[in-house]
């Protein structure tokens, strides 16, 4: 008797332990607004030692922490236990929805299943919203809310489209800049338009904190398009112990009892995750009017140009550059095109590789590049630059327009070439020396003497003639046996050194220092001449394979390009100009005949 009594008292107090297991789920919140995040509590009580199976949230919810806590009761020498899961989520689905939490299992017990609904946290945006049937009463709202709006919605294709995100916070909502959510699509690119623009207004009765940030985009090909959605990842701070937080009272609410998220020492960091939705855009194509040419939709283009320097002298066979800005306002720097610069006869141009860049100007972008360009005048006299222009699309009008750098009139002079000089006698004779009529002798004495106003010979100007001829020609041989100083005092090299120096810059392909090089190699090899560039160089030389040369380095030098370099062809013919040998011919004398005989 007494061991059937026992039985059924043990069998009692199991099946009251078995039915003691309970696992109840709930929410600070059935209604949320999207995105924000709401806490799940678990309560479990029993005596299994599993842990809840959270893996049936990941598909309509982010679980974003996770906490547990034991609690251990002693009452009348009875032991019970008591276990809670604080489980931070993010829901999923959009505004106007409702989803479930779905039954958690933990060992044989299952939770109760909770519907949330998501409201519309545009609710918080919009000040008028008394007849929105997801209106909820000022200090019960939503904390936080994000809305994109675009300046137009049927732009053409390539044409800055101006997106506004706007974030308003009555929360003390935290955070980065938003970020563009990539769907594998490349129908627009995004460009931010600088700082945010912070501001409070008053909504609904409520103090919000209004963020703006501005964006420009552009769509990439034409038909009906819609704006990629743009995501917003921040988080609020709460007071960690119950009944800290300071919104508790303002909101009406329990959900800041505990903190979603990394908890520090004093406060808890609360995940708030904001998508605004994409917007139907119509995006016209290229209109017919561009006929075929480079699209460029824009609001305004200009073309400016700068000499330099700004009042240059133009010579021929000097190189004189001028750098050309082409600006478009709501152009992407991608997207301008290419300066075409029309020859000119008599002006060789080498236009370098241009640079690009974008700027901000009043909220839109700037596109500019920039182009350098050297002329080379091959001829003196009157020479037209060509205009430049570009065509473009004004987006305002709808119609095609034309940016104009107009033409520029240049007075090319003459080279550097040798000055006529007098000729210096050949030696003093007793005899009156015959008056030579130049230009010169003419501007001094309009007159012409008469035979008592010629002066008579002197021997003592004879023998002064005479020493002063000697010691000239004394000086001379000290001056040009001692080695040439260049500006700065240093000893220039000799035609040997200056040799090695273009081959060697030649080697490398440094244009720069070959052209130096050739510079001061042809000043010492053709010392009767004057050598100031590239042009008098030729002239030196004379040669029509040397002449070739020297254009491929010229237009490798100023970044035309289009002609094949070769170091081993230009030393060859290079070696043949140095092994030439010179002479003093009539034209390279240094004190030519003024007139023929």
């Amino acid at each position: 008797m007494k061991k059937i009594i026992s039985i059924l008292v043990f069998s009692i107090f199991f099946c009251t332990e078995v039915w003691a297991q309970t696992l109840v789920a709930k929410t600070s919140r059935t209604d949320l607004p999207e995105g924000e995040a709401f806490l799940l509590t678990l309560d479990y009580d029993g005596n299994d030692s599993a842990a809840p199976e959270l893996n049936v949230l990941d598909k309509d919810f982010t679980v974003y922490s996770v906490t547990n806590s034991y609690q251990t009761n002693i009452i009348n020498g009875q032991v019970s236990q008591r276990r809670q899961w604080q489980i931070g989520l993010m829901p999923k689905a959009v505004a106007g929805t409702t989803i479930t939490i779905p039954s958690i299992k933990l060992g044989n017990t299952q939770s109760n299943p909770i519907q949330i609904r998501i409201l519309d946290a545009q609710s918080l945006a919009n000040p008028n919203n008394s007849n929105n049937p997801n209106y909820q009463e000022p200090r019960k709202g939503p904390r936080f809310a994000v809305r994109g709006e675009v300046d137009n919605q049927t732009p053409y294709v390539q044409q800055q489209v101006n997106y506004t995100l706007t974030l308003l916070d009555a929360g003390g909502l935290q955070g980065g800049a938003p970020e563009v959510v990539d769907e594998g699509k490349n129908d627009w690119l995004i460009r931010s338009l600088g700082e945010p623009e912070v501001s409070s207004k008053i909504v609904n009765g409520r103090s919000l904190r209004e963020i703006k940030f501005h964006y420009a985009m552009f769509p990439q090909k034409s038909g009906l398009l819609k704006t990629p959605a743009f995501r917003f990842n921040g988080y609020y701070l709460t007071q960690n112990g119950r009944g800290a937080d300071p919104f508790d009272d303002f909101f009406g609410g329990s959900f800041f009892d505990s903190g979603i998220g990394f908890g520090g020492m004093f406060a808890t960091r609360n995940p708030v995750v904001l998508n605004t939705k994409p917007i139907d855009i119509e995006v016209k194509p290229v209109p017919a009017e561009n006929k075929g040419s480079w699209w460029l939709p824009a609001e305004n283009v200009r073309l400016y140009a700068e000499w330099n320097p700004k009042q240059p002298t133009f010579k021929v066979g000097e190189a004189v550059s001028r750098t050309i800005y082409l600006k478009a306002v709501g152009v992407l720097e991608s997207q301008l095109p290419d300066v075409d610069f029309v020859e000119a006869n008599g002006l060789r141009q080498y236009p370098e590789k241009p640079e690009a860049q974008n700027g901000i100007e009043q909220g839109q972008v700037v596109g500019v590049k920039k182009i350098t360009n050297v002329y080379i005048p091959d001829k003196s006299g009157n020479i037209t630059v060509p205009e430049v222009s570009v065509n473009w699309f004004n987006v305002k009008t709808g119609k095609m327009e034309r940016a104009v750098l107009p033409a520029v009139n240049i007075n090319v002079e003459a080279g550097n070439q040798i000055e006529p000089q007098m000729p210096m006698p050949a030696a003093p004779v007793v005899n009156e020396p015959e008056q030579i009529a130049t230009p010169q002798a003419e501007k001094q004495n309009p007159m012409p003497m008469s035979a008592e106003n010629r002066p008579t010979s002197n021997p003592w100007n004879i023998y002064t003639l005479l020493l002063a001829f000697v010691m000239g020609m004394l000086i001379s041989w000290f001056l040009f046996r001692r080695p040439a100083k260049s500006v700065n005092g240093e000893v220039k090299p000799n035609v040997k050194e200056a040799h090695k120096e273009v081959i060697r810059a030649a080697k490398e392909n440094n244009f720069r220092a070959l052209r130096d090089s050739l510079l001061i190699w042809a000043q010492q090899k053709f010392k009767n001449q004057r050598i100031n560039n590239l042009n008098d160089v030729i002239k030196a030389v004379n040669s029509k394979d040397f002449e070739k040369q020297t254009e491929i380095i010229t237009a490798e030098l100023y970044g035309s390009g289009g002609k094949d370099w070769n170091a081993d062809a230009f030393i060859k013919i290079f070696e043949k100009a140095d092994a030439k040998r010179t002479s003093a011919t009539e034209d390279d004398k240094p004190l030519p005949k003024l007139y023929k005989n």
